[in-house]
């Protein structure tokens, strides 16, 4: 999932955007700073056509190369924001990667995941999104965060609207593996976001 939106630049002015990631708990997930001892359940979840097709940046076929490739980005904090990887709580299997950076061109932060293929349709990624906005909210001063899925990803998409964001409108981007695709752009600003958590509370 990728993003980027024209925003004033006052919504990120005085961030320190070299983050240390803290681990983040959901009911069945923890999500932790990703190392180099991911690359082969990396190297094996990632390789799928299916996957690579709906990011932006994750080739196909996916080697353990470009696993340890990535991984070593991660570890020496080539990326700003905060970078996962997403485990299942009672194992500690890898089952995915997210994270919540900030874009240059939208001044803002994005959140971006995907999972193995054999852990779709569970919940898994709802769980991803609510703690990423949470995350982006509670622990930075930034006031929107964004959101994007190609227009054919029906189930990203669902994820997004059950998270709070509103469809701000269409765009193109490139992907790596299928060139210039269309897709949907999204945000959630911080009012919106207090507005709901206060809702939740209220039920």
């Amino acid at each position: 999932m990728i993003q980027n939106a024209r925003q004033n630049e006052a919504d990120f002015r005085g961030l320190d955007l070299n983050y240390d990631s803290p681990v983040l708990l959901t009911e069945r997930l923890v999500l932790r700073p990703p190392h180099l001892d991911d690359a082969e359940e990396l190297a094996v979840i990632a390789n799928d056509r299916r996957i690579a097709e709906m990011t932006s940046r994750i080739p196909h076929p996916y080697s353990l190369a470009d696993a340890k490739a990535f991984l070593e980005r991660c570890e020496r904090g080539e990326h700003e924001g905060y970078m996962y990887a997403i485990t299942l709580a009672d194992t500690g299997r890898l089952i995915g990667v997210c994270g919540l950076e900030q874009r240059a061109r939208s001044q803002g932060f994005e959140i971006g995941f995907w999972l193995g293929a054999g852990y779709w349709g569970n919940g898994y990624a709802t769980e991803v999104a609510s703690a990423l906005v949470d995350q982006a909210f509670r622990a930075t001063a930034a006031e929107r965060v964004y959101a994007v899925c190609r227009t054919i990803n029906s189930p990203s998409r669902n994820v997004i609207r059950k998270s709070g964001f509103s469809l701000a409108g269409l765009d193109e981007i490139d992907s790596v593996s299928v060139g210039r695709v269309p897709v949907e752009r999204y945000t959630l600003n911080r009012t919106d976001w207090l507005s709901q958590k206060a809702s939740q509370r209220r039920c």
